[in-house]
């Protein structure tokens, strides 16, 4: 689809613009994504065969994720009810097959577990994954430990400046340095990142760890066609606890994070 990835950069962009917003109708969400259309130069035309490319690009894929569990459902059905008709049995030959298609069976899970939790730019986890393994339905963390927020450095002129790709290249890299630091990774949103970490570290430790991080980071000079240009983040930390609600912990780091920004963004390099 042509301009895909300029569509998909300003989607990102009009989502954190409404972000905080309590009600966003259709005609502001609107408003919002037709100026960034227009600040990047980009033309939309035939809106309407372009919404039915990326229906059908979803529905295709949901549809093969749905065989594809449907399929490991029927297997597992199967394969546990052979088990139990084993262990019944005491049939060793037959438990030791079930065991092998147990095995097999975990592998095809472990896949179907990735597609659905991992964002396909920066292969780190989505906020489904987020959602699904630290959280309950309300939004409450069911575990403790502690969240960095990560909002990326003045990403905005790195896309006007050298295009949409190059602003992907920066999150692929962005993302592959941070996973080094052992936390667990999610992107949030278009250029924010969130790191949870357990209780092996303490705060001031993951603040090291994250500062060495981002120092790094920082030092790389980046080069994409004949540009070369420097790149970081910010970052905010919070701990949480049990029964912590998730908005209310990512608002403490969120602020936080500002503050850094403040006394950290001179040091980034445009140019």
């Amino acid at each position: 689809m042509k301009n895909k990835r300029e569509l998909i950069t300003i989607t990102d962009q009009v989502k954190a613009q409404i972000a905080d917003v309590d009600v966003a109708p259709p005609l502001l969400y609107k408003k919002l994504f037709y100026n960034l259309l227009a600040a990047h130069d980009i033309a939309c035309e035939n809106e309407e065969l372009i919404v039915d490319q990326i229906f059908d690009e979803k529905l295709s894929k949901l549809k093969t994720l749905s065989d594809n569990t449907s399929k490991n459902v029927v297997k597992l059905d199967n394969t546990t009810k052979d088990a139990m008709d084993a262990i019944k049995k005491g049939d060793g030959v037959k438990l030791e097959r079930v065991l092998e298609e147990t095995a097999n069976l975990r592998i095809e899970i472990e896949k179907l577990k990735a597609s659905i939790f991992t964002d396909t730019l920066t292969k780190a986890y989505n906020r489904q994954w987020l959602y699904s393994n630290y959280m309950d339905g309300a939004e409450v963390f069911t575990s403790k430990g502690i969240l960095v927020f990560i909002d990326m450095n003045y990403f905005k002129d790195i896309n006007d400046n050298y295009g949409h790709i190059a602003g992907d290249k920066v999150l692929e890299f962005t993302a592959m340095h941070l996973k080094k630091t052992k936390g667990e990774l999610v992107r949030y949103g278009g250029d924010e990142f969130l790191l949870l970490f357990g209780n092996q570290f303490s705060v001031d430790q993951i603040k090291s760890l994250i500062s060495n991080n981002r120092a790094l980071i920082t030092r790389k000079e980046l080069k994409f066609k004949e540009n070369s240009f420097h790149t970081s983040y910010s970052y905010g930390i919070a701990p949480f606890d049990v029964n912590d609600n998730f908005q209310d912990v990512l608002s403490v780091a969120d602020t936080s994070m500002y503050e850094d920004k403040e006394e950290f963004k001179h040091r980034l390099i445009i140019g």
